[in-house]
């Protein structure tokens, strides 16, 4: 019941980031008391939802990443398998999470985009005088910036993620 609610939730808050629990709960086929026998505010549910929104990420990269050779071809990659699951998860980028396993979690993702930005500037790819934070900060933010105008109807997902790939690329470049 806890992965039904927590799927039902996604879905829900995907079309309607302002939706009640109740919505949440009916959604799932569960009642109120159910869904906060697995989750006991809206605060738990969020940070469950961004837990799970992170597995996906890391298990999507990993998938994606497998023979890419350079740290352009990785950040390409990584893009083309993020940026899609804003559909999904673009509601995160309003929601403001407490939790320390999130937290954990997101400061692992930009440490592993820390390290990218290492490489593309070994590589060449961007300025090599550009600060690391600003690097990663702007590679974040192309992610959320991705999945919002996806949401709003801009967008199409491959075309946000070469969009990304293009802003990053040419706007850090040397």
């Amino acid at each position: 019941m806890r992965q039904a609610i927590l799927d039902a939730a996604i879905d829900t808050l995907a079309r309607n980031p302002g939706a009640s629990l109740s919505e949440i709960a009916a959604r799932a086929g569960a009642g109120r008391a159910s869904l906060h026998r697995h989750f006991p505010s809206r605060a738990d549910l969020i940070a469950a939802a961004s837990r799970q929104c992170m597995d996906e990420i890391d298990a999507a990269t990993t998938a994606a990443l497998v023979d890419a050779r350079t740290a352009r071809e990785r950040l390409s990659r990584m893009l083309d398998a993020v940026v899609p699951l804003g559909d999904r998860y673009h509601f995160l980028v309003s929601e403001t999470v407490d939790d320390e396993s999130v937290r954990q979690r997101y400061a692992e993702e930009l440490d592993w985009l820390g390290r990218l930005v290492d490489d593309l500037k070994a590589e060449g790819a961007i300025a090599a005088d550009l600060p690391r934070s600003w690097a990663v900060a702007n590679i974040d933010a192309q992610v959320w910036l991705a999945w919002s105008e996806i949401a709003a109807g801009n967008l199409a997902p491959a075309h946000a993620a070469d969009l990304a790939l293009r802003t990053l690329l040419e706007g850090l470049s040397p």
